[in-house]
């Protein structure tokens, strides 16, 4: 029941198998084990035991289903994670939350609209990394698909990064040139260049373009997460920018461009303002907006990135997503036509929309 991350099969779960790999192949990744059937409950016993052989603590508690993390599908924060749990009881709980979140309602809406059912997922049991600056690098850029290096970071853990309530700092390398932060970034420029180097290792390892978690602690590398990147580039990524007035601009998060009403919605109490085929815009998105994504002709928001909830989910569910567009909800109105365009970072006024 209880599996060192370094012994992780693929019984365990795709997420726990590719961070075995990495372990055995020398990467810095996280000590911890993985339980593997958390519905038995006989684990309980043998916990506290377990997290003594890992150390005082902090820990991190996450999911690992078959397929989660592959090739098809992320499940892209469906997913129950804990952070910083401190005690064998915050421990137990978070592995029971964690268990039981593929019987979520935006498991469902996820499953719905890609085809991909979450199964009962084993647990992630991990020392937390005291994270000096965290966030993602993908080996491939994940909206034009141009073979190089896009570094998104911020200061401190990355779960704030993932979330999309901080609009990071962006490292674009390819080979030797490179832009990016001058002065005051999460990352120095040696910094991003040694993680670009290890990302290409990574992207060596599993052979194909990779999505990677990382965190900085004391100058080392730690790689938290290894997946393919799920959504490639579309041929819409190669349109022109359509014409209209601008009304606001964003980062370019998932390609391609759909028109509809812009339905603003300022959190979860307000759901039922939007309506299937709207443009859905808000401040930032977590899991439980995926029944909305689901039913949205694109997304836009005002804070994130390319690693961001929503851009990720825009991308498997193949629609247009405008992040980091500063003022959306201000400037766009409920009701108004818009266009969005997800390859160039634009939302644009659109001809007139019938308003459901």
């Amino acid at each position: 029941m209880f599996v060192a991350l370094s012994d992780a099969s693929a019984r365990c779960g795709t997420k726990a198998a590719n961070l075995a790999r990495l372990l055995r192949a020398g990467f810095a990744v996280p000590d911890g084990f993985v339980i593997t059937d958390p519905c038995a409950r006989g684990w309980e016993r043998e916990l506290a035991p377990a997290l003594r052989a890992l150390g005082r603590g902090p820990f991190a508690v996450r999911s690992s289903a078959l397929g989660e993390d592959g090739s098809a599908a992320s499940f892209a924060g469906q997913l129950h994670t804990t952070l910083n749990a401190a005690s064998p009881t915050e421990v137990a709980e978070a592995v029971r939350r964690v268990s039981g979140s593929a019987g979520s309602g935006q498991a469902a809406a996820y499953a719905a609209r890609t085809g991909h059912l979450a199964s009962e997922p084993s647990v992630i049991v991990q020392v937390m990394v005291a994270a000096e600056a965290a966030g993602v690098v993908f080996t491939r850029h994940p909206v034009t698909g141009v073979d190089e290096v896009v570094i998104e970071a911020t200061a401190g853990l990355g779960d704030r990064l993932v979330a999309g309530v901080v609009t990071p700092q962006r490292w674009i390398l390819d080979g030797e040139t490179s832009s990016g932060p001058h002065g005051g970034g999460a990352l120095t420029a040696r910094q991003a260049h040694d993680l670009a180097q290890v990302a290409r290792r990574i992207e060596d390892l599993f052979g194909c373009p990779q999505d990677i978690e990382w965190a900085v602690a004391e100058g080392r590398v730690w790689v938290l997460q290894a997946r393919p990147i799920t959504a490639a580039p579309r041929a819409a990524a190669r349109t022109a920018a359509p014409a209209g007035q601008l009304l606001v601009a964003g980062t370019a998060a998932s390609p391609g461009t759909a028109s509809g009403p812009a339905r603003v919605i300022t959190g979860p109490d307000h759901f039922d303002r939007f309506t299937p085929g709207g443009v859905l815009v808000c401040r930032t998105t977590s899991p439980v907006w995926t029944p909305l994504l689901a039913h949205a002709a694109a997304v836009v928001t005002e804070t994130g990135g390319m690693l961001a909830h929503a851009a990720i989910v825009a991308r498997e569910f193949a629609i247009p997503a405008v992040l980091a567009a500063e003022g959306a909800m201000t400037v766009l109105t409920h009701g108004q036509p818009v266009t969005v365009d997800g390859t160039h970072g634009t939302v644009t006024a659109a001809d007139e929309w019938t308003d459901r």
